[in-house]
């Protein structure tokens, strides 16, 4: 073709351009046909290996599963024991802890009830109030301790400071009511001090004084006994609550554990080297012949594919060169092809170069 002037041939040279740019036109839609069908069967193949592997992995999921429920549930319920024996060791070494505090304590508790005793008679005798042998009564009347002297201070700013504040910010409270409460306070607090002194302190005052130090006593008594019990807690050895009983069951319970954990591991290896392997050979079995079939008729296509594919490569190089360089692409056509072809049957053009004038020439 290309050693003539597509041109100037006649009708039976353009049928023949039109024969194969229809021939050409038909390969390409095979060959979008043919894409179409390659990729239908990869998807469906990858599909159905995937509902294959889906279903192993869910077989040997189920078996799995079952294998391990039995012994997960022993293990839970050994775990469960476990914890209720460590519930009532833990029970047993705090009363053996209140036991050891008490039993450690005891001298010093019953100096300390003594001491009440002592003071209580005390007063009883003299026909003191019970009053004089309370914090806030040695902290107002006799302070000694640094605490007292807090104590002290605090009720002075309560009575003499916080108090008139709150009067004053009141909008309802007139502001000499401020004055009269303080000269009342002043004379309560002045009254109160002087009877105190005169009626108790000076008749009373070697008693409770004594009484103050019996106080004194039993305070740092108390202070020993909470240090002592504090020892007592954070103290690591267990040998004198007899705990040995509930150590035992614990330890058996976990050599328990252990075991059934031993046997679920025995287990499972078990059932990789038989049953996996039994459930995969069925289930590939009965996937294997549709899987081969879709593969097979994959390949065949794919190689239909190819070769159609070179075919029409070589197709559109041909027209390219031999049709195109001449006709140009707006007539390598099959409906333009088609009615230069009507005119040339027509009469109306001997060449195909009339043939386009004359199409031209319409258009």
């Amino acid at each position: 073709m290309a050693e003539q002037n597509l041109l100037s041939g006649n009708q039976k040279l353009l049928e023949q351009v039109l024969g194969d740019i229809k021939e050409h036109t038909e390969k390409k839609e095979r060959l979008e046909k043919l894409g179409v069908i390659v990729k239908d069967i990869t998807k469906e193949l990858e599909n159905s290996e995937k509902a294959k592997d889906d279903e192993i992995t869910s077989r040997v999921k189920e078996s799995t599963d079952a294998i391990c429920a039995g012994y997960d549930k022993s293990i839970s319920s050994e775990k469960d024991k476990i914890k209720q024996i460590q519930s009532e060791r833990d029970k047993a070494k705090m009363a053996g802890i209140k036991e050891r505090i008490a039993l450690e304590t005891a001298s010093l508790r019953k100096e300390n009830e003594e001491l009440s005793n002592q003071i209580n008679e005390a007063f009883i005798q003299e026909n003191i109030s019970r009053i004089c042998n309370s914090r806030i009564f040695f902290a107002l009347f006799i302070s000694k301790q640094a605490l007292d002297y807090v104590i002290y201070i605090m009720f002075l700013l309560v009575a003499f400071v916080a108090v008139p504040c709150v009067l004053y910010f009141v909008p309802v409270i007139p502001n000499w009511s401020i004055l009269v409460y303080g000269g009342l306070m002043s004379i309560i607090v002045v009254s109160l001090y002087k009877a105190v002194c005169a009626n108790t302190l000076l008749s009373h005052r070697d008693t409770i004084l004594a009484a103050r130090q019996t106080r004194l006593s039993i305070n740092s008594n108390k202070n020993r006994i909470k240090k002592i019990e504090k020892g007592i807690r954070k103290d690591k050895n267990e040998e004198m609550y007899g705990l040995e009983t509930f150590d035992y069951k614990i330890n058996e319970a976990h050599d328990k554990i252990s075991k059934i954990e031993a046997e679920k591991i025995a287990a499972l290896d078990e059932f990789e080297e038989t049953a996996k392997k039994d459930i995969l050979t069925e289930i590939e079995d009965r996937y294997q012949g549709k899987l081969d079939k879709m593969r097979d008729e994959l390949s065949r296509k794919k190689a239909e594919y190819s070769e159609l594919d070179d075919l029409v490569k070589q197709q559109r190089i041909y027209i390219s060169s031999n049709y195109e360089a001449y006709l140009g692409k707006e007539f390598v056509n099959v409906d333009k092809l088609t009615e230069l072809n009507s005119i040339m049957r027509s009469g109306s053009a001997d060449t195909i170069s009339q043939a386009i004038a004359i199409y031209k020439n319409r258009h």
